[in-house]
């Protein structure tokens, strides 16, 4: 199959594109930026664990079926979808995160017979799992409540190939005011009861600063690698509007953390795009197959 993608989005984010006006190519995925010609053919045995699905709140046009697909057609070993467990159980407004300190919401969700949206969820998961075979696997992205409890209802723990933990808020955090060093307090506190729950990986680490215009606090590096590697939790190299924090993934091979790889997929074309991911592990020094084995993630 060939995608037929504008030159913005063959420019960001890359997918397996015929650029306007240059005759459909000889191989599925290869791209034309500008005088340059790229294969778009992943090495073997990448994973990309972490992609969103048409139920994401801050989804941009992306359809499960269609993104696996892609994926799976690029070279991805095994794709991954992790859906926002904030956005199954609450309304449209739930990026806003007002849920995290509003227990009622919370208790109608977990209440409700549906748990909202998460028995749709499940069904869609049901309904492609075998279309798809083994190299599709689901989980969720789960965030934190108010004084550190998981966003996931005693009955949603079970039936997923893995969980990944996120801090994208912060509860008792007030940007506005609060100093940098208690706010690297509270997140570490946070990262901390993150880790205590059955995760397999740590979404985006150090993305919480950057978001909020505030210095990455690069001290933590090392604390964080060796948080994690206690956990037997991996540390997720995303490229998703993220930087390369290149220093930190370092420190984790230091301490023996595995790495994983997220597209953080929003728009079906993202899906499988892990390029910059294979750019980082090179600057790493994992730029063999034998190598990336050893240190990155593969489910």
């Amino acid at each position: 199959m060939v995608y037929r993608l504008t030159n913005e989005a063959a420019l960001n984010g890359l997918s397996c594109v015929c650029r306007e006006g240059v005759p459909e190519a000889e191989s599925p995925f290869v791209a034309y930026a500008d005088a340059e010609r790229l294969e778009l053919h992943l090495p073997a045995g990448l994973c990309d664990c972490h992609a969103h699905t048409q139920f994401a709140y801050c989804g941009r046009g992306i359809d499960l079926l269609d993104a696996a697909n892609l994926s799976l057609e690029l070279g991805v070993q095994t794709q991954c979808f992790t859906e926002h467990a904030f956005a199954l159980y609450f309304g449209s407004d739930a990026l806003k995160f007002k849920w995290q300190n509003d227990e009622a919401q919370v208790a109608r969700a977990w209440a409700d017979a549906g748990h909202v949206r998460m028995k749709a969820y499940r069904e869609l998961i049901a309904s492609v799992r075998p279309l798809l075979g083994g190299r599709v696997k689901f989980g969720l992205e789960v965030d934190l409540l108010k004084e550190g409890q998981f966003c996931l209802a005693p009955e949603d723990y079970d039936g997923w190939d893995y969980l990944i933990g996120a801090v994208h808020e912060i509860a008792d955090v007030d940007i506005k005011t609060i100093s940098d060093a208690e706010l690297e307090k509270k997140w570490l506190r946070d990262v901390e009861a993150l880790l205590a729950q059955p995760i397999r990986i740590l979404a985006h680490p150090f993305r919480y600063f950057p978001w909020y215009k505030r210095a990455v606090p690069r001290h933590l590096y090392k604390p964080v690698a060796k948080l994690l590697k206690q956990a037997g939790v991996a540390a997720e190299i995303n490229h998703h509007k993220n930087a390369f924090e290149v220093e930190f993934f370092a420190e984790c091979l230091s301490e023996g953390v595995q790495l994983s790889l997220g597209s953080d997929a929003h728009v079906t074309r993202q899906a499988g795009d892990l390029w910059a991911h294979l750019k980082t592990l090179e600057a790493l020094g994992l730029d063999t197959a034998e190598k990336r084995a050893a240190h990155v993630l593969a489910l």
